[in-house]
């Protein structure tokens, strides 16, 4: 009688870890790929004798992006009040970096639209999350003494290794019929891949932290706040509303909450600086969306 397989005596979950992580070391797995307009962008945004115009005339290609850049020019936290004309005066107003960091966090939303019904409501709860964080931290970030545009950045890529976990899902049906299987999976997961995707897309360190560590409550690494502890404080509070926020620690306890000197109304309610900036903070998720 034969020895029964490995296959056959392990869960689909460990199967699909074990095809992610083979294929992590053999350089063949499928990463998600920035859309080029992105990284054409950074391209032109990093030459020293950069010329607003071209630059208009390539965002220009993509009549969503340029439509992006010009709402988000008009938004609370750029506005002076009088709409811009153009596409060049949006550009002027929000900043070369800006610029090119709204213009990533516009492409990455293009990287959750699956259409597989399999994991297509993942995508868009993992999407929604990411763009809340998103939001908050942008608000944070100018009381925490961060570029909030950074921030936008940071909080939108931190979940982008739950796309190579689920693109594969499919070959594990059993798995999807599963929902906290798969929420256990993409919780224990999706940092480490987040890590490899944007090192893969040649991102800084910086940037590449907050995706490894994006649910990492306790860490506490050095005595200055950095990014990372923005945008975990951020996810944390997108938690609140939800009755897995009783699974966290206090918010008070976390070292990134102490390092950034913050003050809660209280466990249920959060920052009051963030209550207060609601409607820009619903504003951006509606943009992002």
């Amino acid at each position: 009688m034969p020895a029964p397989s490995s296959t056959s005596a392990t869960t689909p979950k460990t199967q699909l870890l074990k095809l992610v992580t083979d294929s992590l070391r053999a350089g063949t797995l499928e990463l998600p790929s920035l859309p080029d307009i992105a990284i054409d962008v950074r391209v032109a945004i990093s030459q020293t004798d950069l010329d607003i115009d071209d630059l208009v005339k390539l965002i220009q290609q993509d009549p969503g992006l340029s439509t992006y850049l010009l709402k988000v020019s008009h938004s609370v936290h750029y506005s002076r009040g009088n709409p811009v004309r153009n596409l060049a005066a949006a550009i002027r107003r929000l900043g070369l970096n800006a610029a090119r960091d709204l213009t990533a966090s516009y492409a990455l939303k293009t990287l959750f639209l699956i259409q597989d019904p399999m994991v297509k409501q993942s995508m868009r709860d993992i999407w929604r999350r990411s763009v809340y964080t998103a939001s908050l931290a942008h608000v944070m970030a100018r009381h925490c003494g961060f570029d909030p545009d950074r921030a936008l950045l940071a909080g939108l890529i931190q979940d982008i290794g739950a796309l190579p976990l689920l693109a594969n899902l499919k070959d594990f049906p059993s798995l999807c019929a599963d929902k906290n299987t798969v929420t256990e999976l993409l919780n224990d997961f999706t940092g480490k891949i987040s890590g490899l995707v944007l090192h893969n897309w040649r991102f800084d360190e910086e940037l590449i932290l907050v995706g490894l560590n994006r649910e990492n409550w306790m860490r506490d690494k050095g005595p200055e706040a950095d990014l990372t502890d923005l945008i975990l404080v951020a996810r944390y509070h997108t938690y609140l509303d939800e009755s897995s926020h009783k699974k966290l620690p206090q918010l008070s306890r976390l070292p990134a909450f102490s390092k950034l000197g913050l003050e809660e109304m209280g466990p249920e309610q959060g920052l009051a600086f963030l209550i207060e900036a609601k409607q820009e903070i619903s504003e951006l998720r509606n943009t992002l969306l």
